[in-house]
């Protein structure tokens, strides 16, 4: 009798099997009866590619593990730990034996020594400062500090010109002094050029020429300028007869003060007679009982001669070489 003949066996229902743990499909051909699928599902897709997918993670990060590591040289810098470089030639650890990271510790001595930089202080070129241009009204005394007990750097005569810092302590104000600074007292310095470095004149004194007479050329130079830059001095002496040489010969001229009153002004006139005592050929100047001399160019006490004039308080008396 004639069966008809099957195309193909039923296929048989059963539950969907677990994917294997080798995360792929098997290689072996289905077994007659075994379940199979028209075409395999996302999640076999995923499943299937998942090993490959792992090694392209592991491999990116290994890149990027080296890449950090090109740049340990700021690590080693900032005095940090720095793994060892994994040498395992698989880019996969092994489950069953995790790789242990090595710590390497840097020490001082393997750091970069700090470089010190040495500086100088240079002391401000005079110019940058700002000065004043003053005049010494009397002789001055220049020290290292300001103050009395400070080291005696040299001496101003009156009548010079200084070059003052705005700097003042106390009583002493800084002053350019050779190729530094010096301390002086600041009251013996004026903002107006005193008449002691003034020139001499020949012009005629606006008092009369009386006083003139039998003087030689030199005191005639002397009673003129002192004339012309002291108009307070309201008398002169000049030639007489008797006492010593200088008056009788015209070699002499007292410039006449009130004692006392007028001692200021004595000092003033009798430096400007030390400042041009070339110019005018002095011998001698007297003045309060001191005497100076170019040979002996300082103020020397004199002895007590009895009165005012004898001791030459009420007037400054020069006399001139013969």
């Amino acid at each position: 009798m004639y069966q008809p003949r099957r195309v193909a066996d039923p296929i048989e229902t059963a539950e969907p099997a677990l994917p294997t743990p080798d995360l792929g499909f098997s290689a072996q051909p289905m077994q007659r009866g075994a379940a199979r699928r028209a075409t395999p599902t996302i999640t076999d897709r995923l499943l299937s590619r998942s090993g490959l997918t792992l090694a392209v993670v592991t491999v990116a990060a290994t890149a990027g593990a080296v890449v950090l590591g090109s740049n340990s040289g700021a690590a080693v810098a900032l005095g940090a730990t720095i793994p060892e470089a994994a040498t395992s030639p698989s880019l996969v650890p092994d489950a069953a034996a995790p790789a242990v990271e090595t710590v390497r510790t840097l020490t001082a001595d393997q750091l970069a020594a700090p470089v010190v930089v040495a500086t100088r202080s240079k002391k401000a070129p005079l110019a940058l400062l700002s000065l004043s241009r003053l005049y010494t009204t009397g002789s001055l005394n220049v020290r290292d500090a300001a103050k009395n007990s400070g080291k005696l750097l040299g001496s101003l005569e009156a009548g010079l010109r200084v070059s003052a810092t705005s700097d003042v302590e106390g009583k002493y104000r800084k002053i350019e002094f050779g190729k530094s600074y010096g301390w002086v007292l600041e009251a013996n310095l004026s903002d107006a050029a005193p008449v002691e470095v003034a020139g001499t004149t020949w012009a005629p004194c606006p008092r009369g020429s009386a006083v003139e007479n039998k003087l030689r050329k030199d005191t005639i130079h002397i009673y003129r300028s002192v004339c012309a830059l002291f108009p307070a001095v309201n008398s002169y002496g000049g030639w007489r007869a008797g006492g010593l040489p200088f008056h009788k010969n015209g070699r002499a001229v007292d410039i006449m003060l009130t004692p006392g009153a007028e001692s200021a002004l004595g000092h003033r006139i009798a430096n400007y007679l030390i400042k041009h005592a070339k110019d005018f050929n002095v011998d001698h100047i007297i003045f309060e009982q001191q005497i100076w001399t170019p040979s002996t160019p300082h103020w020397r006490h004199m002895a007590d001669r009895g009165s005012i004039t004898a001791n030459h308080f009420n007037h400054v008396h020069v006399a001139i070489r013969a």
